[in-house]
């Protein structure tokens, strides 16, 4: 009689009393993972500057590090290390990132471009730790990364949270603007405490929305007037603390309204770091006497802007001063040259 061969062999069912074998995981998709750690990251900007009321190096340096390293350590267990893979899964999270703060109309598309700036290095950085993990821990077991991950996800927030109660002030910044005029001092005098509208539109950085000088006015004259500076934002009160006709103006800013206007086309924004981030102190005009009847305008401010890291943000908003500066310079010299 002709003996059967099994087609197959039933699987091997674990010894009496062993612990039952692991089942393999399943890496998610990398479309996937990028989607969850942007939303995770949008989050993270929330919490920082809505909860901690704090633009620090937890927003601008931690959450770009954590978006970096978390997308590549993730999505190399989809696909396998490589470099095209990790950096484009990184710039694809950053992006929608983007995305989670731009279409709820939380941020606008000048102050993304300008965090771009100063966040994709940290990205990118992000993805390097990402690839020495890898690299330092082959094979890692699955425990061990849920640890690393678990360890990014809780470092964000409460490396924010630290940080928004233990950060040094901002400290004040000055800027002067200096210009040539064609008229003498008293001439140029009559423009320096009140000027009129100026009319020309906005350029250069302050055509994206930033805060710009339309004009000024006083209720009357000497130390203790009352001065206004009218902005596109709204009216900064200021106090006159030097009267000096034809040398000297002096004044303290008491109220600075929101620093711009944001550009989102599916509404207004009203982003935390509009107002209160950037405060001005005080402000100064010196006339110096030229030969030739001409005089020489110098414009000073001292203002603080309470973003970090510093080494960013402070060059930039010195240059926004010296465009206002120079806005209001400007417009002063046509008046006092047209009208000696």
């Amino acid at each position: 009689m002709k003996e059967e061969t099994p087609t197959s062999l039933p699987p091997m069912a674990p010894p009496a009393g062993a612990a039952p074998l692991p089942k393999p995981s399943v890496p998610l998709p990398t479309g996937f993972i990028c989607l969850l750690v942007a939303v995770f990251a949008a989050f993270s900007v929330q919490l920082g500057t809505k909860v901690f009321h704090y633009y620090g190096y937890g927003v601008f340096v931690g959450i770009p590090l954590a978006i970096g390293f978390l997308t590549a350590h993730l999505a190399q267990r989809a696909e396998g290390w490589s470099w095209n893979m990790a950096l484009r899964a990184a710039l694809l999270t950053a992006a929608l990132t983007g995305a989670c703060l731009f279409l709820p109309m939380v941020e606008g598309v000048v102050c993304l471009l300008m965090a771009a700036v100063v966040a994709l290095p940290f990205v990118l950085v992000g993805v390097l730790i990402a690839r020495a993990c890898v690299q330092a821990t082959t094979p890692t077991p699955r425990r061990t990364n849920t640890k690393l991950h678990s360890f990014v996800l809780i470092m964000v927030p409460a490396g924010m949270a630290l940080e928004s109660q233990v950060a040094p002030p901002a400290p004040i910044l000055e800027q002067t603007t200096t210009i040539e005029i064609n008229a003498t001092p008293e001439q140029v005098w009559r423009y320096i405490p009140t000027f009129p509208r100026i009319e020309a539109p906005p350029t250069k950085l302050l055509r994206a929305g930033l805060a710009y000088p339309l004009a000024s006015t006083m209720t009357s004259e000497g130390v203790g007037a009352k001065r206004q500076c009218v902005l596109s934002t709204g009216i900064m009160p200021e106090i006159i603390t030097v009267w000096e006709p034809g040398k000297r103006l002096e004044f303290e800013v008491l109220a600075t309204p929101a620093a711009m206007e944001e550009t989102n086309p599916f509404g207004k924004v009203k982003a935390a770091h509009d107002e209160g981030y950037f405060t001005c102190k005080r402000g100064r005009f010196v006339l110096t006497a030229l030969p030739g009847g001409r005089t020489r305008v110098e414009g000073a401010s001292w203002f603080q802007h309470d973003l970090w890291p510093q080494f960013y943000w402070a060059p930039l908003t010195k240059e926004v001063v010296h465009e206002v500066h120079e806005r209001v310079l400007l417009h002063i010299k046509a008046l006092a040259e047209a009208n000696p």
